[in-house]
């Protein structure tokens, strides 16, 4: 059996796997007031908060995909990449895929075996595929809500796949499985320094010899929050390129901006709209203005299995 075939053989078997990170009972429920306004509460277990007071990122994801699975606003969900000198009304979706564009950094995925982890709603793994024509593509992602949407939104594209797994948790494939692993803006919530290099281990684990890890996230300055030494602290992945771009991220935070509180403004409640202020990393938000600091780098690098 070729590795490709391997693969799509257990892809098939983790389709209809539910099992997501809590493994308490969780349920959301998605009450749409009478101005339209949408507001998610998650039970977990016999407690019942608004989704904000909810700890769990997973559960956090499940209860966006179901309140809003249809906002164009949401297809994507990283702050972007801009050129300095990009138009301010440039298309906002550009900024997107600029962003995997620069994470992929002229690595050739042509004709590889590709895995994102943490793929989200599937867009970036949507374009990807379209443009670079991997040989397979799968996103894994511990929100089982999202990843429905993922199959519902892209399952007629070739070649790529998507499964419900954790990412600071065994992935569900052999060892030497692909040739690069993609990770776009998501170690800064997998919960901590164990996390991250139990993701990073499970990286290496995968990867086949010379095989790349294409990364991006933001990075605390004092390490008190996220940071890429914890990609290599187990010694089992080693930076081949480290580029700062923060100063790209903040530009196509700026280009956002407007379209982004537009969403804001016109679809969340009033008291969950900081909350939402500060998750997209809107200019005047605590993330925007800790970038703007540089008190938090926006990192994008690419680490090779040793």
């Amino acid at each position: 059996m070729s590795s490709s075939e391997t693969i799509k053989e257990i892809v098939s078997k983790c389709e209809d796997t539910k099992e997501t990170a809590n493994k308490c009972e969780v349920k959301q429920e998605t009450v749409i007031k009478s101005d339209d306004k949408v507001e998610i509460v998650t039970t977990i277990g016999d407690k019942k908060n608004e989704v904000e007071e909810d700890n769990s990122v997973v559960e956090w994801y499940n209860g966006l995909a179901k309140a809003y699975p249809d906002s164009k606003e949401l297809q994507f969900m990283n702050y972007g990449y801009a050129h300095l000198d990009q138009d301010q009304d440039a298309e906002t979706g550009q900024c997107y895929v600029q962003l995997y564009e620069q994470v992929i950094a002229g690595k050739t995925i042509k004709d590889k075996d590709i895995l994102e982890v943490s793929c989200g709603r599937g867009a970036g793994a949507a374009w990807c595929v379209e443009k670079y024509s991997p040989q397979s593509y799968i996103g894994l992602d511990a929100s089982s809500n999202v990843i429905e949407l993922c199959k519902r939104n892209h399952s007629n594209i070739k070649n790529l796949s998507f499964v419900v797994s954790n990412a600071s948790k065994p992935f569900p494939f052999p060892d030497q499985s692909f040739d690069i692993v993609l990770s776009v803006e998501a170690t800064h919530a997998y919960g901590g320094p164990k996390a991250v290099r139990q993701f990073a281990h499970e990286v290496a684990r995968v990867l086949r010899p010379n095989g790349y890890l294409l990364w991006c996230d933001t990075c605390h300055i004092d390490q008190t929050g996220s940071s890429i030494e914890y990609l290599t602290d187990g010694g089992e992945l080693i930076v081949e390129e480290k580029v700062n771009i923060t100063k790209n991220v903040l530009r196509a935070r700026d280009i956002m901006n407007k379209s982004g509180v537009e969403f804001i403004d016109r679809v969340i409640p009033m008291n969950q709209r900081k909350l939402w202020l500060d998750f997209a990393g809107m200019p005047g938000s605590l993330i925007y203005e800790n970038l703007r600091e540089e008190r938090i780098i926006y990192w994008r690098a690419v680490l090779t299995k040793k």
